[in-house]
């Protein structure tokens, strides 16, 4: 296979599992360069994809609350969904590390999860919001905790206060 522009195309998406992983790094100068982490929420071909509003509603809730994570906060570029809706790009300036961004994420989930109501998702609105009416409550609270237990076993989710992951109530 010759190599993509595209860097994700460069990637064997059968062998793909759930996880984080940096996917490339962007050099823009000697001092600054854009990393793309991949969060991926389901393995390609392996399971069903996100709904359309799981993505809308992780999508809203992550470029937000990623951005006030006082670790990685203000490296944060940009938060977006894949188009094959299997996870999420996260763009990173420099040094960013992976127990980072999952720091940041346990940290949103036990800020925020459950959700109980569209209120629950900021900018979830017409003035903020190109579709307000597609989210979605139970399955973004079952699909968010599903990927957190990818990221952290029983016993590292009670520590980073998130244990309730593993409950099946959920």
């Amino acid at each position: 296979m010759n190599k993509s522009i595209v860097s994700s195309f460069d990637v064997d998406h059968r062998t793909l599992a759930t996880g984080l992983y940096l996917r490339s790094i962007y050099p823009i100068n000697d001092d600054l360069a854009v990393y793309s982490w991949d969060l991926r929420f389901r393995a390609p071909m392996a399971h069903a994809p996100l709904g359309s509003g799981e993505v809308h509603t992780i999508e809203h809730l992550m470029a937000y609350y990623l951005r006030l994570d006082p670790v990685i906060g203000s490296r944060i570029v940009s938060f977006c969904p894949m188009g094959c809706k299997t996870g999420f790009y996260l763009s990173t300036m420099n040094d960013v590390e992976p127990q980072q961004i999952r720091a940041a994420l346990a940290k949103v989930y036990a800020d925020v999860f459950p959700l109980r109501s569209a209120e629950d998702i900021v900018g979830l609105n017409e003035v903020q919001c190109g579709n307000p009416g597609l989210y979605a409550i139970e399955t973004t609270n079952s699909a968010m905790a599903e990927y957190l237990r990818c990221l952290y076993t029983r016993e590292e989710a009670v520590e980073a206060g998130i244990g309730d992951i593993y409950n099946t109530e959920r």
